[in-house]
């Protein structure tokens, strides 16, 4: 039977095993076990293929259970033998993710509505997993949402978290409200200060009018001012090392 969107009731994370993988979903686990089960055995339909390459893959989907989903699976982190190694200390890439956005929600923050991440381990390692979240309607932020974007992103500072990758485009603004999407929250234990400070440096380098919406008394700090140099150093090295490799 398939549900409509409404239909889907959401309970307090759980989290179960099903045909070998350990799942970890808001929706009652008999709805999660078969969105699972779609997946699994491929009865979903590609609306579209955002993502595919041998970092993600990424693709709008209809589930037979549910419809207008994300699927992502972090190929990369998969396959990394160190990335491998370390969960055999923690969960998989798909369960951080999902509970990132638990957390961004109970922060009191935007982001697409997480439905399951499902890991599968072999010798106590995980080796493949994927993270399903609601499609999220909106647009990439543009320079005309900097005040909106640098507010929200500096409110998450201020909390003591760094969202990850905080390009420009990884916002998503819908009716004047904005989205955090392709994140992995992170609270730095040592130098908290520093990191949300690199992290907003490193949101410049695509929203260069950010800096208008930063306290003045923040801007002429040294402590951001030397965040500032050192991003710009790590992205030129990053740059010299793909010329350098083409």
């Amino acid at each position: 039977m398939r549900h409509n969107e409404t239909s889907l009731r959401y309970v307090m994370s759980s989290q179960f095993t099903h045909r070998g993988y350990t799942v970890k979903s808001a929706l009652p686990e008999a709805d999660a076990r078969q969105i699972l089960d779609d997946c699994l055995d491929n009865r979903y339909e590609v609306v579209q293929e955002i993502k595919n390459n041998k970092h993600n893959y990424v693709a709008r989907v209809n589930t037979g259970s549910l419809p207008n989903l994300v699927i992502k699976e972090p190929r990369n982190r998969n396959n990394r033998l160190w990335e491998r190694f370390m969960t055999v200390f923690r969960p998989g890439e798909a369960i951080r993710v999902q509970n990132s956005h638990v957390r961004l929600k109970e922060l009191g923050f935007a982001c697409p509505e997480p439905v399951l991440a499902a890991e599968f381990r072999s010798y106590g390692f995980v080796t493949y997993s994927f993270f399903l979240y609601r499609y999220q309607n909106g647009r990439p932020a543009t320079p005309e949402d900097a005040p909106a974007v640098s507010h929200e992103l500096q409110r998450l500072h201020s909390k003591g978290y760094t969202r990850g990758d905080p390009k420009a485009q990884n916002f998503l603004v819908d009716d004047g409200k904005v989205f955090f999407i392709d994140f992995k929250l992170t609270k730095p234990r040592c130098f908290n200060k520093h990191s949300t400070r690199m992290e907003y440096a490193h949101f410049l380098h695509t929203m260069p009018e950010g800096i208008e919406h930063l306290s003045e008394k923040e801007r002429k700090s040294a402590g951001f001012r030397f965040a500032t140099w050192l991003r710009r150093a790590i992205s030129d090295a990053k740059r010299k090392k793909r010329e350098y490799r083409e």
